[in-house]
């Protein structure tokens, strides 16, 4: 769910580690559900149901229908469910002048699942709670510009001096910097309320979690089963249309699928190879009706230019500006595209993806390789002609690499492919370490938060640094920088165009990365699920699904 770097290790290497160990236990599932449970299947087990550790998407997408949030994402499809609106909060802060104090009114409508009503302590508890130098939580950064955040980080203090509780229902936030993206940051499931009384606990928390949500989660049997039920105290908006939403873990993919097909579950992981057949038979949409549906997610799949060297970088901040915009015209992304499967992805030429709020279509490069434009361009401008491309050996990326390895020949660029190894060891490859030997690196990205600016670091040279750096093109021109800051200094509607255009405008004239595709979320349902949208920031709402029996 939901910057993708981080994402990446923390949440791709615990799929790839946990595996099907549970499937075996799990045995076959044989009868349907009862009404008003919705049930589904997922191949490998969440990481926490804790919200101060849970940094997996669908543990995010679970407390999407669980935790009760300041500012929330309505229950829609883009673009209304990209919006960020009060939920536990009685309207937008308050800001002082200089921006850097936050103080936001809480309604008196919210209770926890066990009966306590939420105020203002327990959203200043999840934050310090979070911050707790024990607790090693994966929040911390995201709120590290909170006045004493990092004291409380690095163990010298117990609570943030700026984190305050005014009264029961006001809760103030003081700031050390301007940080207009700070209520993105607070929807983050990291910062729903908890209860006053949650331990500190590095193992994280066990189910029962009392939550203020429209669920809470019940059970959590690790590698066998999740169950969320109502929150019998919800009084908020959001819609509670199943009773009970059953997860059960563990079953190969093809199980899972069967279990679909025979109404045994109602939704779940099913094998890549599946998606093509599932579009052919019941057509590919983006919302019910239907039973099978694919949507772009908050994702960038792009090729990262290196300015510290010679091929792209030199002559100027920008670099070599033609044969990178050449390098945009050659690359094939309709076929790249299909190296993801059927429906697996979208071509995208820019940094937003396009369900994100600022994304304008500009269509500045073509789907298909435009090889007049690319080699007027390239002309005079390859250099050595020769260069190094490092790709992960996950699957599709070697594929990708190839095609773009041919695509480029069309340019007169020779590529040395070059793939991360399997087992890495203390000097294994890392572009995102400054000083590494590579030229184009292709990566992908995906946003923590729902905020243009996730995608817009990518090329901000401020986010440069020496070790997991956000901008792995070292991209680092004044001038761009100058515009980024000032569109990272506003707020609400403003900044969303600021983005939106800087987006637009930066690909044009300087294409410091070429944008390839942005990833989609395929889901295959049952025949009495009614109800469907995939939510822009969580992929599943679970709250709004419907069952027609």
């Amino acid at each position: 769910m939901h910057s993708g770097m981080r994402k990446t290790l923390s949440l791709v290497a615990l799929v790839s580690g946990v595996g099907l160990l549970a499937a075996s236990a799990l045995g076959s599932v044989s009868q349907a559900p009862p009404p008003g449970t919705f049930r589904l299947g997922l191949a490998v087990d969440i990481d926490y149901v804790d919200p101060s550790l849970a940094y997996y998407a669908p543990t995010w997408a679970l407390m999407y229908a669980t935790g009760a949030q300041l500012y929330g994402y309505p229950d829609a499809p883009a673009p209304r469910g990209s919006r960020l609106l009060p939920e536990v909060a009685a309207g937008y802060p308050r800001v002082s002048r200089d921006g850097r104090v936050y103080t936001i009114r809480l309604k008196r409508t919210y209770w926890f699942s066990n009966g306590i009503r939420v105020t203002a302590a327990n959203f200043a508890w999840a934050i310090n709670r979070a911050l707790q130098r024990r607790m090693t939580s994966p929040a911390q950064p995201f709120i590290e510009a909170i006045v004493g955040a990092k004291d409380v980080i690095q163990g010298r203090a117990r609570l943030a001096r700026g984190v305050r509780t005014p009264d029961p229902y006001t809760l103030q936030l003081r700031l050390e910097r301007r940080t207009p993206d700070i209520l993105a940051r607070l929807a983050m499931p990291f910062f729903q309320a908890i209860p006053r009384n949650l331990p500190i606990n590095l193992e994280g928390l066990s189910a029962p979690v009392a939550s203020a949500g429209p669920y809470f989660i019940k059970e959590w049997t690790r590698n066998r089963r999740i169950v969320l039920e109502r929150n019998r105290f919800y009084r908020g908006p959001r819609p509670r249309r199943v009773r009970r939403i059953q997860v059960d873990i563990g079953l190969p993919l093809e199980a899972i699928k069967r279990n679909i097909d025979r109404g045994i579950y109602d939704a779940g992981d099913v094998p890549l190879a599946a998606h093509a057949e599932l579009g052919r038979r019941y057509g590919v949409r983006h919302r019910s009706p239907g039973r099978y549906f694919a949507n772009p997610m908050p994702s960038l799949v792009y090729l990262a230019f290196n300015h510290d060297r010679p091929l792209f970088g030199g002559h100027g901040s920008e670099g070599n500006v033609r044969l990178k915009q050449a390098v945009n015209y050659a690359i094939d992304r309709t076929r790249i595209v299909r190296t993801f499967g059927a429906y697996g992805a979208v071509a995208n030429d820019q940094l937003l993806p396009p369900t994100l709020r600022g994304f304008r279509n500009a269509a500045i490069y073509p789907s298909h390789p435009d090889l007049t434009r690319a080699r007027a361009r390239a002309n005079g401008h390859t250099r050595s002609g020769t260069g190094e491309l490092w790709c992960s050996f996950r699957s599709p990326w070697p594929q990708i690499c190839q095609i773009v390895q041919a695509n480029l020949r069309e340019i007169g660029l020779s590529m040395n492919i070059s793939l991360e190894p399997r087992v890495c060891g203390v000097f294994c490859f890392n572009p995102r370490r400054r000083g590494e030997q590579f030229d184009i690196f292709l990566t992908d990205w995906r946003s923590d938060f729902h905020d243009p600016g996730e995608f817009v670091q990518l090329v901000d040279g401020k986010a440069i640094g020496p070790f997991n750096s956000p901008n792995a093109s070292y991209f680092d021109d004044p001038g761009w920088n100058r515009r980024i800051a000032r569109a990272n200094a506003l707020s609400g509607v403003e900044r969303y165009r600021a983005f939106g255009r800087l987006d637009r405008e930066i690909m044009r004239a300087a294409a410091p990365v070429a944008p390839i595709a942005t990833r989609t979320a395929r889901v295959y349902v049952a025949s009495r699920v009614g109800c469907y949208h995939h939510h822009p920031v969580y992929g599943w709402d679970y709250p709004a699904v419907c069952l027609r029996r």
